[in-house]
């Protein structure tokens, strides 16, 4: 997860998106999202991989309905989480572990609920609102279908 893995795979189709995103919306912080075909083994090779960081607190997380997964948190004392997206149908998540293969393919960016429409002044497209790890959610319309993926999160 060092180096390269640190960037969102795939976020050329992202252009600029994420810099005006966050211009916009002010998260008060980020969460990456790390894509994998086994929540087990995945946490295991990530808190591996983030040692330096000690031994992390894993909890289970609510399902994340906009891409269609099974979710589990690992947080850490240095104040990094990274939460882990394991597909539970074949949605967006499975179409972007096709195409990219695991890694990190989601960033959620914890904001508050004025969030969306500041979004929406700065010309993005939004989802519904609908549940995930992190309360309410909107997916940002910003790369194709197959990801990479933006969340605004925590919009309550």
């Amino acid at each position: 997860m060092t180096g390269e893995s640190e960037r969102l795979l795939g976020d050329e189709a992202l252009g600029d998106a994420l810099f005006r995103l966050c211009r916009a919306v002010e998260p008060r912080r980020t969460i990456r999202g790390w894509a994998t075909v086994e929540l087990d083994r995945a946490e295991v090779e990530v808190a591996a991989d983030l040692a330096v960081l000690g031994v992390p607190r894993v909890e289970a997380a609510p399902d994340e309905h906009a891409l269609g997964a099974r979710c589990r948190l690992l947080s850490f004392e240095a104040g990094t989480e990274v939460l882990l997206l394991e597909p539970s149908t074949e949605g967006r998540l499975a179409a972007a572990l096709a195409r990219y293969g695991e890694g990190h393919l989601a960033l959620y960016l914890l904001t508050d609920s004025e969030a969306p429409g500041r979004a929406r002044r700065a010309g993005f497209t939004l989802t519904a609102e609908s549940g995930g790890p992190f309360g309410p959610e909107r997916l940002v319309l910003a790369a194709p279908r197959h990801g990479p993926f933006l969340v605004l999160a925590g919009l309550d």
